[in-house]
């Protein structure tokens, strides 16, 4: 008889401590982990509708009571995703945007950081399932926005503020000017993602954030070098 095969996430879970005892913080933050692991590619794959929190502990290779204990429901669950996924996207965009360089280049480099993160295949299923469960997940809808809207949160508009404080960006409505940048590299590419459009090539990705940028820079009145 063939043998079962097993899930990765629940290999990953075969190396247990000795029974007895209170797991390590270290056990606990890679249990944590792998239980959103999981959250985040069932609702990837599934949706939240048709996701269960017996599916998604299975998928983690633990007990529902075990997930229980952390989580107090799915919506606690899908929130804890979202918040994560919300956190790796701020610490790439702040580690491009403290970077050196002329301010076309900066831009350059957040713009194609910032639609590489929105166009991925899992950003674009959370985005579907926010606008579809709009009703039921008002809620996290709501903790989502605050959370990424932000001030000491919103990477876009620190940077923003970092290049006001080196003279780079004359404009003082830093809130309106990152407001404007994002919508210009993201706007239509998330929209037509979200309308089922084939996915954009990285070739197609690159000349967007360039041509938006340019224009971007011509709006503030600010030259930028011209394309070789």
């Amino acid at each position: 008889m063939t043998p079962k095969k097993t899930s990765p996430l629940k290999e990953s879970s075969r190396a247990k401590r000795p029974y007895g005892g209170r797991p390590s913080l270290e056990e606990a933050e890679q249990l944590h982990g792998r239980i959103l692991d999981a959250a985040a590619e069932l609702f990837t794959k599934n949706g939240y509708g048709e996701t269960s929190v017996e599916a998604i502990a299975t998928h983690a290779g633990i007990g529902k009571l075990t997930l229980y204990r952390r989580f107090a429901d799915k919506e606690a669950l899908f929130l804890a995703v979202v918040i994560r996924m919300a956190e790796e996207a701020r610490a790439a965009l702040a580690k491009v945007g403290e970077s050196e360089g002329s301010l076309p280049e900066i831009l350059t480099a957040t713009g194609r950081q910032l639609l590489s993160v929105v166009l991925s295949p899992q950003s674009i299923a959370f985005h579907r399932i926010l606008f579809a469960e709009s009703a039921r997940l008002s809620e996290v809808r709501a903790r989502v926005s605050r959370y990424v809207s932000s001030e000491n949160e919103d990477s876009i508009r620190l940077l923003f503020r970092r290049l006001a404080d080196r003279g780079m960006v004359k404009s003082e409505d830093v809130a309106f000017l990152d407001q404007q940048f994002v919508h210009a590299i993201m706007g239509r590419p998330l929209r037509q993602a979200l309308l089922g459009a084939p996915p954009m090539s990285a070739r197609a990705q690159d000349e967007h954030v360039r041509k938006a940028v340019a224009l971007f820079l011509h709006g503030m009145a600010i030259s930028s070098p011209r394309s070789k």
